[in-house]
């Protein structure tokens, strides 16, 4: 691949694809195909966050099943709930004795309260958090060096079929360790959904698509966490054949197996069908290809993964990874608290339509308008200004998301929605900056490193939420991880517009000393 090594105003270089060679493929897939793909590679997506986010909503019931977590006082459900007159809240209950002793006098003997596992403790930060980002790291890094050496539609689709098996067979589990287990599988396959899906763009559509296609595939992250909260809140309570919450994850892994028959069926890889093209016509080239000698091809690996980790040790990648950790932190504090927010502040609300409709809606359009804004301003501004469309969007996020932990339902809703609104903006605008700052032959693994880095923070972090909670109270904790740390993010991604338009300013001055970088 022939890449152009540009010098910045700082002397640090960086390194990008020449425009003749970043056009190539795209050119050979037709544009209602290319779009065809993106929304296959969505719905997958969406498959998996589904499968990621549903230990959230279905963590109580579980936990009361499967006996594991924290206990505490709460509702007898067997008993009504006029009982209670509205005002006896079983939360207020600190003791077994005094909450199994509640109104007995009224309910014919039974408690209106009850003390069973409440879904929460550190066990279930560990099955939310630290289970499924150990696999997805490690997943993302092996998947994403392969998928720049080997067809990505077929790992996308092996990779959607392992998820969905694993979804389905933790209905069955009878332990907590079950869910574990087969939680790494969930992880190791859903890994690949950013990086191949990424890569994959980068083929599919010229620069100035990046963004809204991005955009599209990571509309799958909200259609799939908004959809976890109707699943986890209506599949349960209808008991199918008396098993509860097993058939949430039933129902949540079937889709799975059809989407990755569409995608090995229906699309192909536009980098294979270039090199098809290419050894068509070149026959001799490809013989002598194939006739490699296998040690300089061990070390032609080794050398091109050191040379694409480079890529990713870059300071401006640097930058933006340390700023997605803060807003992934903030992001799955909320997203792996938020059902049990409500349950303990606000019992019996039905909060299942509303995250559900919320996420959607206000999930989908910050993440459409996100990147369709970013790619207008950067075709007349320059790339910095994705990073000035993250720094505004999380800043403006910040005192909505606070709103959503200050104010009682259905208020909450609307602070939520309009939160979500912007700060959703971020994940596909993020992932354009990246893509245009490292080759289209490093995209896939600088990727996987990225997210490696990036939800080994976010993922692991919000296991103190618990500890902290205790001394500070559990509202008090989600005000610091969430709408703070969005504000930290925003700080960080300032900076990063700041340094990328300092850098564009330099390259104008430099470009007569632009020279070809060695191989």
């Amino acid at each position: 691949m022939e890449e152009e090594c540009m010098v910045d105003g700082s002397g640090v270089k960086a390194i990008v694809p020449t425009p003749e060679k970043a056009a190539s493929d795209f050119s050979i897939v037709k544009r209602s195909k290319a779009w065809y793909m993106v929304a296959l590679m969505s719905l997958c997506y969406g498959i998996g966050e589904l499968s990621h986010f549903l230990v959230g909503t279905t963590s109580r019931a579980m936990s009361q099943d499967l006996e594991y977590g924290d206990q505490s006082c709460l509702r007898n459900s067997s008993v009504p709930e006029q009982f209670g007159d509205g005002n006896t809240t079983c939360s207020e209950y600190l003791e077994q004795q005094t909450c199994d002793n509640v109104l007995t006098n009224l309910t014919n003997g039974s408690s209106f309260c009850q003390w069973d596992y409440n879904g929460m403790g550190i066990e279930y930060q560990i099955l939310a958090g630290p289970s499924f980002i150990l696999a997805f790291s490690i997943g993302g890094l092996l998947i994403g060096a392969l998928a720049d050496r080997y067809n990505r539609v077929v790992i996308l689709a092996t990779s959607t079929i392992v998820f969905s098996a694993c979804t389905v067979v933790m209905g069955t589990a009878q332990e907590v360790w079950h869910l574990i287990f087969l939680r790494f599988g969930v992880a190791f396959g859903e890994s690949a959904c950013q990086p191949v899906s990424a890569s994959l763009v980068m083929s599919l559509f010229p620069q100035s698509l990046h963004g809204a296609a991005l955009g599209l595939v990571n509309w799958g992250i909200y259609f799939g966490y908004g959809l976890s909260y109707v699943v986890g809140n209506y599949i349960p309570p209808l008991d199918i054949l008396g098993q509860g919450w097993r058939w949430a994850y039933y129902l949540s892994g079937i889709p799975g197996f059809f989407f990755a028959a569409l995608l090995l069926l229906t699309t192909s890889d536009p980098r294979s069908i270039a090199a098809s093209k290419k050894d068509d016509s070149l026959p001799l080239e490809a013989e002598r290809s194939s006739k490699k000698d296998p040690e300089i091809e061990s070390k032609s690996i080794c050398n091109t993964a050191w040379i694409n980790l480079s890529y990713f040790l870059h300071p401006f990648v640097i930058l933006l990874c340390l700023g997605a950790c803060f807003r992934h932190t903030a992001g799955f504090s909320w997203a792996y608290n938020s059902q049990l927010y409500f349950d303990y502040y606000y019992p019996g609300t039905d909060v299942g339509m509303w995250l559900f409709s919320v996420s959607i809606v206000g999930g989908s359009c910050g993440i459409l308008i996100g990147g369709a804004v970013s790619d207008r301003i950067v075709k007349r501004t320059g790339l910095h200004a994705r990073a000035w469309v993250l720094a505004a969007s999380q800043t403006i996020a910040s005192p909505f998301a606070a709103g959503v932990l200050l104010l009682p339902p259905p208020y909450c809703f609307a602070s939520l929605l309009i939160a979500y609104l912007f700060a959703e903006m971020w994940f596909g605008v993020l992932f354009a900056i990246l893509i245009e700052l490292v080759p289209a032959s490093a995209c896939s693994f600088v990727i996987a490193v990225f997210l490696f880095v990036m939800n080994n923070v976010g993922g692991n972090v919000p296991v103190i939420i618990t500890p902290i909670s205790k001394t500070m109270g559990y509202r008090e904790t989600l005000l610091l991880f969430y709408p703070g740390f969005f504000l930290i993010s925003a700080v960080l991604f300032g900076i990063m517009g700041i340094a990328l338009q300092k850098s564009n300013i330099g390259r104008k001055n430099s470009q007569s000393v632009d020279q070809k970088c060695e191989s």
